[in-house]
């Protein structure tokens, strides 16, 4: 299953997706700046997801159990991202950090 998300949201809320497993791609759009705490989290089906530019937070655990996730491309705007946010990515074999990052939580990436 595919999901794009609506225009207009500036977040993804803590846990608004948490264990859809069905969900294969993720389009975030334009303007959202935040995305919540476990907010993608055990969607162990996500194979793909499009950041948007505006994008300056990933919380806590937001891609969590990850495991379909192969390379994510994390956009110029990113200055955080939360502890834990993709443990457990074990499909995970390449990410881009952008030079923006000023934070990296507490193993943000373990188990990739």
């Amino acid at each position: 299953m595919d999901l794009v998300l609506r225009e207009g949201a500036t977040e993804i809320a803590d846990e608004e997706f948490k264990g859809r497993e069905e969900l294969e791609s993720v389009t975030v759009p334009d303007g959202v700046k935040k995305i919540g705490k476990d907010a993608f989290c055990r969607c162990s089906g996500l194979k793909e997801i499009h950041l948007p530019e505006s994008l300056t937070s990933i919380g806590e655990g937001a891609f969590w159990g990850c495991s379909g996730l192969k390379e994510i491309h994390l956009p110029e705007s990113l200055t955080s991202i939360g502890g834990g946010a993709f443990w457990g990515c074990s499909g995970l074999k390449e990410i881009h950090l952008p030079d923006s990052l000023t934070e990296i939580g507490w193993e943000a990436f373990k188990g990739c």
